[in-house]
């Protein structure tokens, strides 16, 4: 999982210059990132609504929240951006995949996570947003 704060400052910096998403916007690239909070930031817990099996439409209460958890809890594996390369080995494990011995595996990593002067495929850089700031 991603931080939700996080997760949208990507989402929007992201989708004003992905033309090849269905979801691009080019109407936010002059847009600041307070003018798309106040006006166009619909997610509003999307994931803990997802994850509860509700309705995006209506308000996520505390019992969406526990319900959320209790899928995680049962159903996923979890991951932290912060901690990719422990999330990766525990995906690993739980999926049975042995790096030493799967071929493929050192290839992907360096396709997605960079490695050898390449550039990761799966990545797009943008400003940082410290806490109590725009």
């Amino acid at each position: 999982f991603r931080h939700p704060v996080d997760r949208l400052i990507s989402k929007f910096y992201y989708l004003r210059v992905a033309t090849w998403e269905n979801t691009y916007r080019p109407e936010w690239k002059n847009m600041t990132i307070l003018e798309w909070v106040h006006k166009h930031n619909a997610d509003n817990n999307h994931m803990v609504k997802k994850l509860a099996g509700k309705i995006q439409t209506r308000p996520a209460n505390e019992v969406d929240l526990m319900r959320a958890k209790k899928t995680v809890w049962q159903r996923m594996i979890v991951g932290v951006m912060e901690n990719m390369e422990e999330s990766i080995y525990r995906f690993n494990t739980v999926l049975g995949i042995n790096a030493k011995t799967e071929k493929r595996y050192n290839r992907c990593m360096k396709k997605f996570f960079g490695g050898s002067g390449k550039e990761k495929i799966n990545s797009h850089s943008h400003p940082k947003i410290k806490k109590g700031h725009p």
